[in-house]
């Protein structure tokens, strides 16, 4: 686990990403989830490139992979990571959803 301090340093840059708007560049879907993520499965995560040319790999929320196409406009917007424990800090971070 990260110390609160760790978190809120990480966490002071995510308001840069807020509301921006990018294109879809390609994505897949995770059957298999990393420690911390199990309660999520299946997820789809992909890249996306800002309008200032900025690639991110982020996951993917609000739609169905049957939705999403090549260049489709996504919009940042910052979402609880993972699921924490009772006497954890509650973690956040960039994830991207189909405008």
């Amino acid at each position: 686990m990260n110390s609160p301090v760790q978190i809120w340093r990480q966490h002071k840059t995510l308001h840069n990403y807020l509301n921006k708007i990018g294109k879809l560049l390609v994505w897949t879907k995770i059957l298999v989830a990393p420690q911390g993520f199990e309660n999520q499965v299946p997820y789809l995560v992909g890249i996306v490139q800002l309008t200032e040319g900025e690639k991110l790999p982020v996951q993917i929320v609000d739609c169905d992979e049957k939705d999403l196409k090549p260049n489709q406009k996504v919009q940042v917007v910052i979402r609880k990571i993972g699921k924490a424990r009772s006497e954890d800090v509650i973690e956040y971070g960039v994830k991207v959803k189909s405008i």
